[in-house]
Formats: structure tokens, C-alpha cells, sequence
């Protein structure tokens, strides 16, 4: 018997958490969303720049939001 994989509803992020300290990271560094995106892609992660600019302010914030990515 196959052991079954228990998944979340919804849809699955498009930036890992464990990636998250790195966009901060790079940003923090003086990267703009765009090149952060880039260089996501470059790790195999594909991510638009607003999907970065939405995670960047949802930790710059504070507070983590429903749609935090």
C-alpha cells in the first residue's frame, strides 16, 4: 500500500519559504524586484517581480497576510 501525501487546499507557493531569507537578503543588498526575480530564476524558482515585491512588503510590514507569498 502506498503511503498517500497529505497536500494544503489552495495553491502552492510560487517562492519556497526556505528561499524567503535570500529575497530578503538580496534586497537588503540593493536589489530591485526584478533582479531578484532573475536571479530566482536563475535557482530554478519562477517568480514574477510582483510576486516579490509582494513578499518583500508583506515581511517589511511586520505582519504575515493571507496572501503573504
Amino acid at each position: 500500500m502506498k503511503a498517500e501525501v497529505i497536500r494544503k487546499p489552495g495553491r502552492p507557493r510560487a517562492v519556497p519559504e526556505s528561499m524567503i531569507p535570500d529575497v530578503l537578503r538580496l534586497y537588503s543588498e540593493g536589489l530591485g524586484y526584478r533582479a531578484i526575480s532573475r536571479e530566482l530564476a536563475k535557482k530554478g524558482v519562477s517568480a514574477d517581480r510582483s510576486t516579490v515585491r509582494r513578499i518583500i512588503k508583506a515581511r517589511r510590514s511586520g505582519g504575515s497576510t493571507k496572501n503573504d507569498l
